[in-house]
């Protein structure tokens, strides 16, 4: 059957090509494969079990020279030597019995490891001998001990070394293989590729020749040129089809470039009327469109249109927003302009095409300056009146108490329940002044935070302590569990011990009977904390209020179930710390309360 059209023909070369390739891609993608997974045999796995082996060795040797130097002096610091080593030994130890890839290794392995804890065992015994006995102690015990263990760690690295020798073979001989293979295929593909391309050249070539000359004309804009091809087959139908689209394009080029024209100024006019500053990006974050607001915000004289939004504009906090729109909790920037300080809240928005593909992020700036300056001055009149409270609550606190105590005279029975509820509304208006203090100390920046190493477990275990008492007398279990021994977290220890205690003291107001959960886990740079209840929970349209001032759950109507600051207090708190508080609730189903703060070493990164 004879092929007559250009389709049919490029179709038939091309799937005899698609074959092909196809076959020699699968063949080298296998051997390829194959071959990486000896090279990996090779330079990883194998490779790890030898640097543990070389790692225990050492680590041994450096004991077994503390143990000598403890013989010759009575000194602790060979003792400090022998311990730190231990911790060594049995860390390359853990690594190499994770990496277990041959037959035998984990037999070796265990035989280490049992010799390795005669060693440790038999060291207590050295230590805790007289002087003179120490000698026989390490010749009898621990020498022994010791040269079997070098024994076993050698063994143990010429077994790997070994299997490095044979995974090199066979990946020599795959890599051989696979040359030759992929030689003889790419050969093949190369000569039919150059048989069929002469064809298709014969073919193609001359009316494409006429069809480029035309199209050539057309980019000048010479709309009144056309294409003679004589030709019946496909070349033939496209000069057709580029004849009529020349003739469709005289009569479209006088309407859209009148109408292109009208909606650009229009939308010009609407952008530079916005009173807020706006930005458009696109995603590789240069700038396609930018008002005037925003122009004069930044002091651009220039034009800016794609050029990268950095180059433009020196905000990086600004840049962070349009990357990650959304990820802030509060997208707030400050800008000073003519030695002003102006702040501006940031609305990012993506525009998304039909097919879900990213393509702009339009971002608009609200002057909030004046909501700011209100909000300053609420804190700092809250402050103030607060601070006036406590010297005449004090007053009156010691003054109930010394009356209500007799010692200004005996109290019938009405006037001591009058005078002890007063005392109790004194001691809860004390505390709310108190919480109003420290809430606008933190806000304000005015409170010191004295950052350091944080022992995250030990912290937590100490502020638990006085909790256990009243949930025994509640009849309510209380839990801590530890993700891990050593959670060190960048933090101030007093003020996460105020949150932690100010959720657990929560979850016991509100719980009657059951569990809190207490756990730590280390989340990559982060340290997460959470605290669980099984108490009446939190409903849906509260459960991102209550980290607002003097918000309190639909259903807490106790008058001494708080101040409504306590959360509040706790997120200024972890917001300080470069962290974040969240909760997670189901009515009836109790509530989990989850904090992170930087881990010990990540801070910078955090910030």
């Amino acid at each position: 059957m004879q092929i007559k059209t250009l389709k049919g023909k490029m179709l038939l070369g091309f799937a005899v090509m698609i074959i092909i390739i196809a076959g020699v891609t699968g063949w080298s993608i296998y051997n390829f494969k194959i071959l990486s997974n000896a090279i990996n045999d090779i330079m990883v796995e194998n490779y790890r079990s030898i640097k543990a082996s070389e790692s225990m060795v050492e680590s041994i040797e450096r004991q077994d020279s503390a143990l000598l130097l403890m013989l010759r002096s009575p000194e602790e610091k060979g003792q400090e030597i022998f311990r730190k080593n231990e911790k060594e030994f049995y860390t390359w130890l853990a690594r190499a019995e994770d990496n277990i890839t041959i037959n035998g290794e984990g037999e070796i392995l265990n035989k280490i490891s049992d010799n390795y804890y005669k060693f440790i065992s038999n060291f207590d015994r050295f230590y805790n001998a007289e002087e003179d006995e120490r000698w026989n102690v390490y010749n009898q015990k621990l020498l022994p001990i010791f040269t079997q263990i070098k024994d076993d760690i050698r063994g143990l690295r010429e077994l790997n070394r070994q299997a490095m020798l044979d995974a090199q073979q066979e990946a020599n001989s795959r890599a051989n293989q696979a040359i030759i293979y992929t030689l003889i295929l790419a050969l093949s593909v190369i000569i039919f590729s150059l048989i069929f391309a002469l064809y298709l050249t014969k073919q193609i070539l001359r009316p494409i020749k006429e069809l480029e000359k035309g199209i050539k004309k057309v980019a000048d804009r010479n709309f009144q040129q056309k294409v003679q091809v004589a030709s019946e087959n496909e070349i033939g139908v496209l000069a057709d089809e580029f004849n009529e689209m020349i003739s469709k394009l005289q009569e479209y080029e006088k309407i859209n470039i009148k109408k292109l024209l009208i909606e650009k100024e229009k939308s010009e006019a609407v952008v530079n009327n916005l009173s807020g500053p706006l930005i458009v990006t696109d995603k590789d974050s240069k700038i396609v469109l930018i008002n005037q607001a925003a122009k004069d915000l930044f002091s651009i004289e220039k034009d800016v249109i794609d050029e990268h939004f950095l180059e433009a504009i020196q905000s990086e906090k600004l840049f962070e927003y349009i990357k990650e729109p959304g990820e802030k909790e509060e997208n707030t920037i400050l800008v000073k302009k003519d030695g002003q300080e102006k702040h501006y809240k940031v609305s990012t928005n993506q525009v998304i095409d039909e097919e879900e593909g990213y393509q702009f992020t339009v971002t608009l700036l609200e002057d909030i300056t004046r909501l700011k300056e209100i909000d300053n001055m609420k804190s700092e009149f809250v402050s103030t009146v607060s601070h006036e409270f406590r010297t005449p609550l004090t007053s009156m606190n010691m003054g109930l108490s010394m009356v209500i105590n007799g010692d200004t005279g005996e109290l019938n029975e009405e006037q001591q329940e009058l005078l002890e509820a007063a005392y109790e509304d004194v001691e809860r208006l004390t505390e709310l002044v108190n919480d109003l203090l420290d809430l606008s100390k933190i806000e304000s920046g005015r409170i010191e935070m004295e950052f350091d190493k944080t022992d995250i477990n030990n912290l937590i275990e100490k502020t638990l302590e006085p909790f256990y008492r009243q949930a025994e007398e509640k009849d309510i279990e209380l839990i801590f569990n530890k993700d891990e021994e050593n959670i060190f977290a960048w933090a101030d220890p007093g003020k996460i011990s105020w949150v932690i205690s100010n959720l657990v003291g929560n979850a016991l107001r509100y719980a009657d009977e059951g569990i809190i959960q207490i756990d730590t886990e280390v989340k990559g740079r982060r340290v997460l904390i959470s605290v669980e209840d099984n108490g009446p929970g939190i409903p849906a349209e509260y459960q991102k209020k209550i980290f607002d001032k003097f918000v309190r759950a639909g259903n807490d109507k106790d008058e001494k179930s708080g101040t409504g600051l306590g959360l509040a207090i706790a997120k200024e708190i972890i917001t300080a710390h470069n962290g974040r508080i969240w909760v997670e609730s189901e009515e009836g189903e109790g509530s989990k309360f989850y904090f992170y703060i930087p881990r010990f070493g990540y801070q910078e990164e955090e910030k």
